[in-house]
């Protein structure tokens, strides 16, 4: 790739297979990634610029935060007071990146709609569940349901209370079913559409990931539950808008990990487990959504290092190492400082390798065995990278 003061500027080769896509995944191999920070915002001005992408959806804000920021403003009381001017300063671990001030001034400049992938945040839990059942008790189904609604109405407000007060199974179960039944009427709510319904929705994921009593058998299936609910609803909230606003061409802001089409041709690094198996991640969804329409980009780098924009102790400094049987090893050995790979082109011209397994540091920096041909459909690669750094 051609470059400008040390970042790639020439994205026209990506054209042919970019070609009528309508959602990019624009993944990054961890959150602390400063060269990848860079090289991500100028790929968003070219594909907003030049190809026409007129949204950007965000890992880490939730749907409820930029469904107000498109202009649902009736949804003022349900944020945290500051959130208009300061929505921004919300979205983490990226907003403190200093590499990012140029992401920010562009999206805040640029006529763009956003998306919020994420359920809710916690803070927007709590702010909206009494909200949520005062509107729920004017329904229709709430009307016509008297006994059922005297039941549910009393265990809003022990989820209200989740630190005091835990939910039976019988509590969990009669809520979440119920709350579906009721999207499942498909009344319409408060608004004029459907988003009343969204927010039951991801209230049911919220309470499914934090509040769930049920006993897992290990820690791998309490976490392989919990990420699969979490991701289903990242793509559910993005399903939404599209639908919602059918000539939206989005690009996602999210780690590799959950853009990645088919994590299951990955083997989990720690040889005991095979959680990868078990899971079904946002961009998989995504893809069996939209299909031909969706192009899941990976980013990857040889060496360097990682480290989140925050100056707390915590917080470690991460060394990017490629092993001598990682892909990214076999890469720092080119003459390329920034490169792309389509890796559907790669399969077509070489079908015999389609199902070739290698190693790779492209999930967390950490090497890991799979079929990755068949894992994201392109690869941007950054040979050495650097930490993100704070603004201040």
């Amino acid at each position: 790739m051609e470059t400008r003061n040390e970042l790639p500027s020439d994205f026209k080769k990506l054209d042919k297979f970019i070609e009528n896509k309508e959602i990019i995944l624009l993944g990054e191999a961890a959150h602390g990634e400063g060269k990848t920070f860079e090289a991500k915002t100028q790929i968003v001005k070219y594909l907003v610029e030049v190809k026409g992408f007129n949204t950007i959806a965000l890992e880490g804000m939730d749907f409820l935060e930029m469904e107000f920021i498109n202009g649902r403003h009736i949804l003022k009381d349900n944020l945290v007071d500051d959130f208009e001017t300061e929505w921004y300063n919300y979205w983490n671990p990226w907003h403190p990146a200093k590499q990012l001030i140029p992401f920010e001034n562009f999206i805040k400049k640029e006529k763009l709609s956003f998306v919020g992938i994420e359920p809710y945040n916690r803070i927007n839990t709590m702010i909206n569940i009494d909200f949520i059942k005062t509107e729920l008790a004017k329904s229709k189904w709430a009307n016509l349901n008297n006994e059922k609604w005297s039941e549910l109405a009393p265990i809003f407000d022990k989820i209200n209370n989740s630190q005091k007060n835990k939910l039976t199974i019988e509590e969990f179960e009669y809520f979440t079913s119920h709350l579906q039944k009721i999207i499942d009427q498909k009344e319409t709510i408060l608004f004029h559409d459907d988003f009343f319904l969204q927010m039951l929705e991801n209230l049911i994921i919220h309470v499914n990931i934090k509040m769930n009593p049920k006993i897992f058998d290990n820690e791998d299936d309490q976490l392989a539950y919990e990420v699969n609910q979490r991701d289903l609803q990242m793509a559910r909230n993005l399903i939404h808008f599209k639908e919602r606003n059918p000539n939206a061409k989005i690009i996602v802001w999210l780690a590799n990990f959950h853009g990645a089409i088919n994590i299951k041709e990955v083997a989990f690094a720690a040889s005991d487990s095979n959680i990868y198996k078990k899971l079904t991640l946002f961009g998989e969804h995504i893809k069996n959504k939209y299909s031909d329409k969706v192009y899941s980009i990976a980013t990857t780098s040889s060496e360097g290092f990682s480290k989140m924009p925050y100056n707390i102790e915590s917080i470690k400094e991460t060394k990017i190492i490629s092993p001598e049987t990682s892909l990214e090893f076999e890469l720092s050995k080119k003459n390329i400082n920034f490169g792309f790979i389509d890796l559907n082109d790669f399969k077509q011209k070489n079908p015999k390798k389609a199902n070739t397994v290698f190693n790779s540091i492209m999930l967390g920096h950490v090497n890991q065995e799979g079929k990755w041909l068949n894992v994201f459909d392109g690869l941007l690669y950054i040979k050495k990278n650097d930490i993100a750094i704070p603004k201040d």
